[in-house]
């Protein structure tokens, strides 16, 4: 393994070159990633359901230890929707695709809209006023960038669940076209500094209803080219520097199915995903991001481990013609957990029973902040250290729970063999993770949070020649790998909102990440309540409740989506923790729909029919208009944006959508 090192001064030169044959024209200012720490990258994906139950948002960023802000995620909008109803994929649900103000918009095939524009745009954060055109997130980031003018956000697009329309859009020049031109016109309204493409994954992998070409091999290369050409243009006019970027999968099937050196050509740099190469989908214990290939694994249940590490990955995309100057390292704030491990090896690379059933926001998988708090020698948990793979572990042997994960000293070995590669810098999923910042200090440490050059290659430029890394220290791989993703940049889990936010328009949801987001389903009309005698237990503030436990509250009996506590049921609405499910004595009352495992909130309510205009009584599920007039409690309110009523939106509760006549 140390043998790479000594190819470190050729490729610094060849990086050098490269800069220098492309960027000439930007003078001498220009440094390689590694002529200054502070010229690495250190880019974090932010996503947009931590704001809902998480409770980190925006505002809690560090920016100024990180110089690139990836938002997580946009969508594509096809025959009028977006989403993925793909039944295999966390929440196979669709929504009318809809602008800032949560109004449907009617664009081409192909277009980036917002994933969820209640949490991107519309809620209310500090000082916004009611009548700001745009709130939400995308408002938080631009006041993050004005106390830290060297940053960058990128609007990131897709995800594990929200790759479905790339194979589609990449397809023809039409297509290719709006979703350029649309690339622009986001991020020029959003005030934002690029666009992000995680397509998970072209010709194959991914959900199994994603759309899928052969041809996704080129057409990849062409869509992007598009993008740079439009964003070149764009740049040009509003005397800026766009930036373009793409996630990349780190398995060799991706490697296969992609023209990484054309793709390279075109982009700023690449976020390569250097981690789930393990997780509980394998009954056999292993590593979340291992740095090398453990030979101790070749005789286990993994899949193929001499091809899912760090170094190998980094090796095939470097020899696929990606030059280290462009290749930025992922790097895990998150670690993964299995149960029913036997202690021999504590825990590790032994045959489990699956998934653990612990979890910060779901089982099996942990935010680093947690782990630091309740499990690194806490609790029953032993950590041990892998010194082949250059990872920790954890294991409990009274529950035989095994955990992989990342911390400052595995960061520590990647930092200096990204810095030994000639890399440019790295990427970490995601900032609400790691929430004491142990980790994020640790990249500023080592690598820098300053300014980051942008240079901006055209099209039509060929990648300089870079040199053919020295092999690994493992054999070569005999066949494809068939199982095991690899990297993605999706949410380890779901949010659990607190308190149902007052909405300002009919919310919709975005998909997970972190892994890709992940909305809740449409919510059905609120039954009305009969009498009877509930059989759930009553609803407790100080109550614990986990996916599918039941209560009652109010008459109603109201099902779990995911862990919550003191969330009040009948306050949930259609993005909360709560879905009604029946009505206390009444167990033929209409259900809401199944909610998947890792729900991100909003859904669109599917519209009940239309209100008569008139002092009607108010009620749930109905599509009301601005300037219609209900009653509630003896009082009468006029509707000042149009919306479909939920449980917990009552006129009286709601002031951003109802006003007192």
């Amino acid at each position: 393994m140390l043998k790479k090192k000594s190819r470190k001064s050729v490729a610094l030169g060849l990086a050098a070159a490269l800069f220098i044959t492309l960027f000439a024209a930007l003078g001498g200012s220009v440094k390689t990633a590694k002529a200054a720490g502070n010229d690495y990258k250190i880019v974090g994906y932010y996503a947009s359901w931590a704001a809902y139950g998480r409770a980190f948002n925006v505002a809690d960023i560090d920016a100024a230890k990180m110089n690139v802000i990836n938002y997580a995620f946009a969508d594509i909008c096809w025959n009028g929707v977006h989403g993925n109803p793909d039944p295999t994929g966390p929440n196979p649900v669709t929504w009318t695709c809809q602008n800032e103000q949560g109004q449907a918009i009617s664009v081409p095939n192909g277009t980036i809209v917002l994933g969820d524009p209640w949490i991107d745009a519309q809620k209310s954060f500090g000082d916004d006023k009611w009548d700001d055109p745009i709130k939400g997130n995308l408002k938080q980031l631009w006041k993050l960038k004005e106390k830290n003018p060297n940053l960058k956000t990128m609007i990131s697009i897709g995800g594990w669940t929200w790759s479905n329309r790339f194979s589609d859009v990449a397809a023809t020049a039409a297509t290719r076209e709006v979703f350029a031109n649309s690339a622009v016109d986001f991020i020029r309204k959003y005030k934002m500094d690029g666009v992000d493409l995680d397509w998970e994954y072209p010709v194959s992998g991914g959900l199994a209803g994603n759309s899928y070409r052969p041809e996704d091999k080129q057409n990849y290369v062409l869509l992007l080219q598009k993008i740079r050409e439009k964003l070149n243009a764009a740049g040009t006019a509003d005397g800026k520097t766009y930036l373009l970027t793409i996630a990349s999968g780190a398995s060799p099937t991706y490697v296969q199915n992609n023209n990484l050196s054309g793709i390279a050509a075109v982009v700023d740099w690449i976020n390569i995903m250097t981690y789930d190469f393990n997780g509980s989908w394998n009954t056999t214990t292993g590593h979340n991001a291992p740095l090398y290939y453990d030979p101790a694994t070749a005789s286990t249940g993994l899949t193929e481990p001499q091809n899912y590490n760090i170094d190998k990955a980094v090796t095939s995309h470097l020899g696929a013609g990606v030059p280290a100057s462009k290749l930025v390292l992922g790097m895990p704030f998150y670690g993964r957990g299995w149960g029913g491990a036997p202690a021999a090896g504590n825990g590790q690379y032994q045959v489990s029973a699956g998934i653990s059933s612990t979890g910060t926001w779901e089982k099996g998988n942990y935010d680093f902040n947690d782990l630091e708090a309740n499990y690194i020698n806490k609790n029953g948990y032993t950590r041990y250290w892998n010194n082949v793979a250059k990872v920790p572990y954890l294991y409990n042997p009274s529950t035989q729970t095994y955990i992989s994960y990342d911390d400052a000293e595995s960061l520590g070995h990647k930092i200096s063999y990204l810095k030994a590669k000639g890399l440019a810098g790295a990427m970490f999923w995601e900032t609400s993770g790691d929430r004491n910042r142990t980790l994020q200090n640790k990249l500023s440490a080592e690598l820098g949070g300053g300014v980051i050059p942008t240079p901006t290659p055209t099209a039509t430029i060929a990648p300089t020649a870079t040199p053919t890394p020295t092999p690994t220290a493992t054999i070569a791989p005999t066949a494809t790998p068939t199982a095991t993703p690899t990297a993605t940049p999706k949410p380890s889990t779901s949010p659990t909102p607190t308190v149902a936010p007052t909405p300002t328009v009919t919310p919709t949801a975005t998909p997970k990440p972190s892994v890709s987001p992940t909305p809740t389903p449409t919510v059905a009309p609120t039954p009305t309540p009969t009498p009877g005698q509930c059989t759930a237990p009553a609803w407790s503030a100080a109550g614990v409740y986990t996916q599918g436990q039941q209560v009652s509250y109010g008459g109603y009996v109201y099902e779990a989506k995911w862990w919550t506590q003191g969330d009040r049921p009948d306050l949930s609405g259609a993005y909360g923790a709560w879905k009604v499910t029946g009505v206390c004595g009444n167990a033929t009352a209409t259900p809401s729909p199944t909610t998947p495992a890792t729900p991100v909130p909003t859904a669109v309510p599917t519209p009940a029919a239309t209100a008569t205009p008139g002092a009607g009584a108010w009620a749930a599920g109905i599509a009301y208009k601005v300037g219609d007039t209900v009653t509630y409690n003896g009082s009468a309110y006029i509707c000042q944006q149009a919306h479909t009523s939920l449980a917990g939106w009552e006129p009286a509760a709601a002031p951003a959508l109802w006003k007192l006549k």
